[in-house]
């Protein structure tokens, strides 16, 4: 047996949290506070997730909204990255559909189907857009650290280079090393003088004709 319902636009939506913001923020408390098993931590960081969502939903101008959600949820979602984790973020979602549903059955509203068929598809575009923001964080992550290990690599082979090398008679060649190891058009070596003040510098390809 199938159950039909009618279904409901992000507009809708928006338009039913922005009527009945009062009493869903009181169910959120309820279940926020009355749930042990939630750290203090865990608490703070989801309530300004629902803060911040409710509060996108009900400062939305109805009048303006097309029916790409998307752009709406996608802007509050990366607004949000710099607090959110996997935890929070899945406290959120409990929260929320707790709080909806308990208020409409409450209510006994009469598109209670199509809310829940809508809240359900909004959550799973969320998840989706998580997710893919977390595998590029990681892949940035990964690539940063890749070049992080590179230029540590390079830092340790200069540095097995000043050990085997002494004095100013192997200053071109520790040059042209550098230009090696890091791939620089060319290098620079520079001296200070302190009680002068005053700089001294080579270029690693003109060194030669320095020494002359």
């Amino acid at each position: 047996m199938t159950h039909s319902y009618e279904e409901v636009t992000f507009q809708e939506f928006a338009l039913f949290i922005k009527i009945y913001s009062k009493q869903l923020e009181e169910n959120i408390t309820i279940y926020l506070n009355l749930d042990p098993s939630i750290s203090e931590s865990d608490r703070k960081r989801t309530t300004l997730l629902l803060d911040s969502f409710i509060l996108l939903l009900t400062n939305i101008d109805i009048e303006d909204i097309n029916e790409a959600d998307g752009g709406y949820l996608d802007t509050w979602l990366q607004s949000q990255l710099s607090i959110i984790d996997v935890r929070s973020f899945n406290l959120f979602q409990l929260i929320f559909e707790k709080a909806l549903i308990t208020f409409m059955i409450q209510q006994k509203h009469s598109r209670m189907n199509g809310i829940l068929m809508y809240l359900l598809s909004m959550f799973t575009y969320l998840v989706q857009s998580y997710n893919k923001y977390e595998e590029e964080h990681k892949t940035k992550s990964k690539s940063h650290e890749s070049l992080e290990l590179k230029n540590l690599l390079l830092l340790d082979q200069l540095n097995k280079l000043l050990i085997r090398c002494s004095g100013y008679q192997d200053l071109a060649y520790i040059i042209k090393k550098c230009e090696e190891y890091f791939r620089y058009k060319r290098c620079v070596f520079y001296a200070y003088v302190p009680w002068s003040n005053q700089f001294y510098g080579v270029i690693g390809r003109s060194f030669q004709k320095y020494r002359a």
